[in-house]
């Protein structure tokens, strides 16, 4: 491949990268650490590309500076990946410790009786962990978040790795041969850019990727979820109530539907203005979720009214649990304005039984009945279907 041509192909294709991270960074805010470091290393790996091409034949007078972009363009996409994952470069004295190791080495004078196979080994060691680091680091929190296939990212990490290794390899069974082969370039170096190209794009298109999958996910969770209370919104919760009561069917399995309201919430809203209501709604559905289990479903019905759904359980332990619930609603002592009283809730729910043929939209009204018993019973007060009064017989007229 023509020498101009592969330099001018990958400072095309770096510098596309560069645009897109650059667009990230103004428009992802919650992104822009991670991507301004991937920018960063975009610019790193397109001196890497210039120096390497520019030399006559030879890396050796341009070795330094070409170790020590390498080991920055790596240490560059490192922190990216960490700040992506993590939200904040937790390793950074890790990443600038190798960097600076690397560059001393490559730099330092070093005594004649040392060979010149050390520093090229201690350099290429440093690299190395650079790029594992991260694979041993990130590969667990990338599959807890996106999934098996949220590895894939770290791929280039590996096969980078896995070359740097095969090189130290070579380093250890024919140190002069592969210091040579190291320092000549007859290509001016055109050769080693085309596997350079294609780790550099697997890296940024899959990083890419997983910007754009957090933030469609983001994007969905938040018209699923209420951005006051942080529970479901109220046509989310039904998605999920009609499809976990489908599977309660299927599995032979009880299902238990519970409604809630905050007692007196209007006077809490007179007395403290909205933004006081507000602070009580967002407190309480921070203890909704933390409270209730991770297979059960909470949702915001509308004003202060909320509706949980406690899969997988019968009537005296759904009861257990929603004492439970009161008990530690009882300890947070959500504050309420001067004036008020403490706050608390009435609760009603009710029971899908296995072989039951009620559907949805009747348990629903069983459980809302239940509550507004519980409020006509003098509030804060647990009702479940035991405890509902009997219905009254139609009186046929004679």
């Amino acid at each position: 491949m023509d020498v101009q041509l592969a330099l001018t192909l990958i400072l095309i294709q770096l510098g596309l990268f560069a645009l897109c991270w650059l667009l990230v960074a103004l428009l992802m805010p919650g992104e822009r650490r991670p991507a301004l470091l991937f920018l960063a290393s975009c610019a790193s790996d397109a001196a890497t590309a210039w120096l390497q091409v520019g030399q006559d034949g030879s890396l050796r007078p341009v070795a330094s500076g070409l170790m020590t972009l390498g080991l920055l363009s790596a240490g560059l996409v490192s922190a990216g990946a960490e700040a992506f994952v993590r939200g904040h470069v937790r390793h950074a004295p890790v990443w600038l410790a190798l960097l600076a190791s690397g560059a001393a080495v490559a730099w330092w004078p070093l005594p004649e009786a040392i060979s010149e196979v050390a520093p090229l080994a201690a350099y290429q060691g440093c690299f190395l962990l650079l790029l594992l680091l991260p694979v041993l680091w990130l590969q667990r929190p990338l599959r807890c978040e996106f999934g098996r296939f949220g590895w894939l990212p770290l791929l280039p990490f590996g096969l980078m790795g896995l070359a740097v290794l095969a090189f130290l390899v070579h380093l250890a069974l024919d140190p002069a041969d592969a210091a040579r082969s190291y320092a000549a370039r007859s290509d001016h170096g055109a050769s080693s850019l085309i596997p350079f190209a294609i780790s550099a794009g697997l890296f940024h298109i899959g990083w890419l990727a997983l910007m754009l999958g957090r933030q469609v996910v983001r994007a969905r969770s938040a018209a699923r979820t209420d951005t006051l209370t942080g529970v479901l919104r109220r046509e989310a919760f039904e998605e999920e109530f009609a499809a976990m009561l489908a599977l309660s069917r299927r599995l032979g399995q009880p299902a238990t539907l519970v409604f809630l309201d905050i007692d007196h919430f209007k006077r809490i809203n007179d007395l403290g203005g909205h933004a006081a209501g507000d602070q009580v709604l967002r407190q309480l559905g921070r203890l909704l979720q933390d409270t209730l289990r991770s297979t059960d479903r909470c949702g915001r019905w509308g004003g202060e009214e909320f509706v949980i759904l406690l899969p997988g359980l019968d009537r005296t332990q759904a009861r257990a649990t929603l004492q439970r619930l009161t008990q530690a609603m009882a300890r947070a002592a959500i504050p309420v304005p001067a004036g008020c009283a403490a706050l608390t809730m009435s609760i009603g729910y009710a029971v899908w039984a296995p072989g039951s043929d009620l559907d949805p939209q009747q348990l629903m009204a069983q459980a809302d009945a239940a509550m507004y018993e519980a409020k006509r019973q003098g509030r804060n007060a647990l009702v479940g279907p035991d405890a509902m009064p009997p219905a009254r017989e139609a009186v046929t007229p004679g």
